[in-house]
């Protein structure tokens, strides 16, 4: 990821990847593929490298807790942080891709 962040030429196809995992990430974790990849396009373009990795951590642990990953448990898990752009991208973002 930090080489992403420092060859901005290529910035676009860092996107592409950081979308693939988050979205291969969350469609592992339990939530379904198609909200999965509606959220992760969208994660890839507003949330910073941080934030992501925060939100894949906490989908492992769900996946290795044999626990399925829910919208709301992962709001919840986001309110949490007290970290008031992240929580707004994935509100938002969960709300668009439920009507999607």
């Amino acid at each position: 990821m930090l080489g992403c962040a420092v060859l901005t030429p290529l910035a676009s196809g860092c996107s592409a990847v950081v979308e693939q995992r988050v979205e291969a990430g969350l469609a592992e974790a339990g939530l379904p593929a198609a909200m999965a990849s509606c959220m992760a396009e969208i994660w890839a373009d507003d949330l910073s490298v941080d934030q992501i990795r925060e939100i894949s951590r906490f989908a492992d642990a769900v996946r290795e807790d044999d626990r399925t990953l829910t919208v709301g448990s992962l709001i919840g898990h986001v309110r949490e942080w007290n970290d008031p752009e992240a929580l707004a991208v994935v509100t938002s973002s969960a709300a668009r891709c439920a009507i999607a």
